[in-house]
């Protein structure tokens, strides 16, 4: 025992400080190396690599385009966006009746005609509506309908007073409402009591 003890001071006494400074200083390296520089460079080797698989993606892409929409092909998509579809024509009536009822306005039934455009992207349906309200009432059901649905247009309007002392006044609203044509458009012509709708 004391003769290892006895070689480690002569080893250290031959090293001197300098000398084990400079082996804690490699084996810190060496540690430093195997815990963070090669596992660092493995990773930028992996993202070099998809870099180049992709710069290569792009490359052949450019070469091979793939067809896509025209600018007039995605301005017609967003315009018809606007427009319901023919199926959702109850919910449609029903936004008028919510329109109505928070403008005062009284309503109790529409009729409504389809009418197929030939060839068209579009349909409309006729909206008559009778209605019993005062002037401001009126006016200001017409303007939330159109503003709630954008593809309804006002075509017709009719008033009368039946009463000259009284507010109210009788009107028939002729409105147009243009829906998305579906495949198999329906014809129909109906009168029918307007749904009960829930606040939007």
């Amino acid at each position: 025992m004391k003769r290892h003890l006895w070689n480690l001071a002569r080893i250290w006494r031959a090293v001197g400080w300098p000398g084990w400074v400079a082996a804690a200083l490699a084996l810190a390296c060496a540690v430093l190396w195997l815990a963070v520089i090669a596992p660092q460079r493995a990773e930028t080797a992996r993202l070099v690599e998809e870099t180049a698989a992709l710069e290569q993606r792009i490359a052949d892409a450019a070469a091979h385009p793939v067809p896509t929409e025209s600018a007039p092909q995605r301005q017609l998509a967003a315009f018809m966006q606007r427009f319901p579809a023919e199926g959702e024509m109850a919910s449609s009536l029903g936004v008028l009746h919510a329109a109505a009822r928070r403008q005062g306005v009284q309503l109790d039934q529409a009729e409504f005609k389809f009418s197929p455009e030939p060839a068209g992207l579009l349909a409309r349906y006729a909206i008559v509506l009778p209605v019993k309200a005062d002037y401001k009432a009126l006016r200001g059901f017409i303007r939330e309908a159109m503003r709630e649905l954008p593809g309804l247009a006002m075509e017709e309007l009719n008033v009368r007073r039946g009463d000259a002392k009284s507010p109210v006044l009788e009107a028939q609203i002729r409105f147009v409402l243009f829906v998305a044509r579906p495949a198999s458009p329906p014809r129909a012509v109906a009168t029918s009591a307007l749904p009960p709708a829930r606040e939007r």
